[in-house]
């Protein structure tokens, strides 16, 4: 009995020193070096257009009354400041801003708000800008929210602003309207 306990033993041992053996001769570990270059998503605001630039006669009327005034930053070209001049209660005006994809990367336009409201598609949304509980002016975008821009390829924002009846006389009012672009993948539909 012994014997035998000792057979299997010495087999026992053996079978595991082959495949010890076998293993370290059938195992390498490789080593696989890689780099990843992130794309850039960047755009500028490259162009304007108005339906009333100052040198017209106000859309819908005929007197030359109020005007607008668009201003890109010629060093910061992501930003555009917007003046109307002389608006008056049913004033509006329509324009535009063309917004160039700068970057390596496909973006989509996923918002676009006033003063931190967002405008949804054709909608007009009403805003008080001067803090007295009436609103002053609404805004409306026409089609601009998902819109994608290639690299080189340009996304015209259409707005319209409408001076409503809360107004008040000789006022200046100042707003800022920002564009949130994302990647092409990370686009949510509103």
């Amino acid at each position: 009995m012994n014997k035998k306990l000792t057979a299997i033993f010495a087999i026992l041992m053996l079978a595991l020193c082959l495949a010890g053996i076998s293993y370290a001769l059938w195992s390498k570990t490789l080593y696989i070096y890689g780099s990843v270059d992130a794309g850039d998503l960047d755009a500028e605001i490259t162009d304007w257009f108005s339906n009333d630039p100052g040198t017209t006669i106000d859309p819908g009327y005929t007197k030359h009354v109020g005007w607008v005034v668009c201003t890109i930053d010629p060093i910061d070209p992501q930003k555009a400041y917007l003046e109307i001049h002389n608006g008056y209660p049913s004033y509006r005006v329509h324009y535009s801003l063309t917004i160039l994809n700068t970057g390596n990367v496909p973006w989509k336009m996923q918002s676009i708000t006033v003063d931190g409201t967002p405008l949804p598609n054709n909608v007009w949304v009403p805003k008080d800008l001067d803090g007295d509980g009436t609103n002053d002016i609404e805004f409306r975008i026409i089609d601009s929210i998902g819109e994608q821009a290639e690299h080189g390829e340009s996304v015209e924002t259409s707005l319209d602003t409408h001076v409503l009846q809360g107004a008040h006389e000789s006022f200046h009012y100042t707003f800022t309207i920002s564009f949130l672009l994302v990647q092409w993948n990370e686009y949510v539909p509103p």
